[in-house]
């Protein structure tokens, strides 16, 4: 990095770091189970939401108790599954158009980042029809609510439960779109342990250091706060005593719900602290 991109990039940190008192961070509400979502639909007024997700977490029958519940309770779940690892624009306008025509409310994310980030993305076109993700692309650039979306993650690592951020692909020229934007900080996340009771050891164990990696650079980051670190602390602590117990049997709940917890608060101390590139 040449001195005035490093200076840029230093100034515009200290900037962000003295605007956080500012800035409309927040965390989204924590459900326990996917038991509870029915009930917070209908207490809304929410009669059809769209499902956001891949084609394995829904053949592994993931989703299914979801979608059965939310249908007993009277309420429509329109399901678009044709996600991939790295959601592209395709995805998002897709899924938007799905979420239109159906008269969709609310949104779901279930699964792993890419299908959270899918979510936060068509959120984002619903509350813009008319820009293109393109157009969407940098800081700030989504200022509209976004529907109501909760997520459901099936990993415990990312984070992408509780951050304001979304990497879309562009379809036609592979590009990446990073949206960053406060809207998209979803407002209920779903820490339901059953959703990583398959998650397989491998996994299991490079999303829990992908965990413990946000929690670590969220710690040392250059907008860095007490907040945020007590956050880190408490991840890394959880990360330590559950990790391994979560990659040696994946049916210990208890160690499944504490790297669940880590995640969520290493997600939330980076998205105020930063990220930066560091290799495992």
């Amino acid at each position: 990095m040449n001195l005035i991109r490093k200076a840029y990039c230093r100034i515009f940190q200290k900037a962000f770091r003295l605007a956080i008192p500012l800035l409309p961070y927040r965390k989204p509400e924590i459900l326990n189970g996917l038991a509870e979502l029915p009930g917070l639909f209908l207490g809304k007024g929410i009669r059809s939401v769209l499902l956001v997700t891949d084609k394995g977490i829904r053949g592994r029958g993931l989703t299914s108790g979801l979608e059965g519940m939310l249908s007993d309770s009277g309420i429509r779940c329109i399901v678009y599954d044709a996600t991939v690892a790295n959601p592209t624009t395709n995805n998002v306008e897709e899924a938007a158009e799905l979420f239109r025509t159906s008269g969709c409310q609310a949104i779901i994310g279930f699964g792993g980042g890419s299908s959270i980030d899918a979510a936060k993305a068509v959120g984002a076109r619903i509350a813009y029809p008319r820009k293109p993700l393109e157009k969407m692309e940098g800081i700030l650039k989504v200022l509209k609510r976004i529907p109501l979306l909760v997520v459901v993650p099936t990993t415990a690592g990312t984070g992408s439960e509780t951050t304001l951020a979304a990497v879309i692909v562009d379809s036609r020229t592979r590009h990446k779109y990073p949206i960053n934007s406060f809207p998209l900080i979803p407002r209920y996340a779903v820490l339901d342990p059953e959703t990583t009771r398959t998650l397989p050891p491998s996994l299991t164990a490079s999303t829990g250091l992908d965990a413990l990696t946000h929690a670590v650079e969220a710690y040392i980051g250059g907008s860095t706060t007490k907040e945020t670190r007590r956050a880190a602390e408490e991840a890394v602590r959880l990360i330590f005593r559950s990790l391994r117990d979560a990659y040696h049997d994946g049916s210990d709940m208890e160690s499944r719900r504490s790297m669940l917890r880590a995640a969520f608060l290493a997600g939330s101390a980076f998205t105020v602290s930063y990220v930066g590139m560091c290799m495992l």
